[in-house]
């Protein structure tokens, strides 16, 4: 439990903000407890040392983690969607769609990671990753193959497994049925990006089965 009154109040304050999917401000926070921006922030990092909220790389409180018990939840970004199968450009553009709730004990050592969730379109990644699955990805332009990614290519984006060889990179279907998607690495950064690698995948309303890391 958080013994510091004013810590405590400001971590109410972004668990309310961040389930309605709402930003709130430092200014904002400190017009409601009288204080200054500067200590609002500093609360934050103590509270983010402890692992009860995360931050992205602009300093956002993207997530807020319960301590209180196993039976807490997170509340992880929703930001679009991705294909499993052609690739769909539909994603980061539109920002947050809404927050997702996720029990936080579930997400167990990654729960302290800025991670956001894609909404899977197809069937490509079938039967690890069916259409209309969410799942959870870590901000991680260097992916090891065989590790699950979401790819930014010239046709949008797309969830496939990624692969390496000395002059390419190549993302992979699980479905037989589709055929990779190959780059040459005179391709990358101008036709091809990693935007994520995956830790999670569940289905809406129901428990999360972990992220496959060969």
């Amino acid at each position: 439990m958080l013994e510091n009154k004013t810590r405590k109040r400001i971590f109410e304050m972004l668990k309310r903000a961040i389930s309605s999917g709402e930003f709130v401000s430092l200014r904002d926070i400190g017009g409601e407890l009288n204080l200054s921006a500067n200590t609002i922030l500093y609360h934050i990092k103590k509270l983010e040392e402890k692992g009860l909220v995360v931050r992205n790389l602009d300093g956002r409180v993207v997530r807020v983690n319960s301590p209180e018990d196993n039976s807490a939840i997170a509340f992880l970004p929703l930001l679009g969607n991705a294909a499993c199968g052609r690739p769909l450009d539909s994603i980061v553009e539109t920002g947050i769609i809404r927050m997702i709730p996720v029990p936080l004990n579930i997400l167990g050592r990654n729960s302290r990671r800025n991670l956001y969730i894609i909404e899977a379109v197809g069937d490509s990644m079938a039967k690890k990753i069916e259409n209309g699955d969410y799942v959870i990805f870590e901000p991680n332009p260097s992916p090891i193959p065989g590790q699950i990614v979401v790819a930014r290519t010239k046709d949008g984006f797309t969830i496939k497994v990624f692969r390496k060889t000395v002059s390419q990179c190549i993302l992979e279907p699980l479905n037989p049925k589709y055929p990779p998607l190959v780059f040459d690495k005179s391709e990358i950064d101008e036709f091809f990006n990693i935007d994520g690698v995956a830790v999670g995948v569940f289905k809406p309303q129901e428990n999360l089965k972990g992220g496959d890391k060969k």
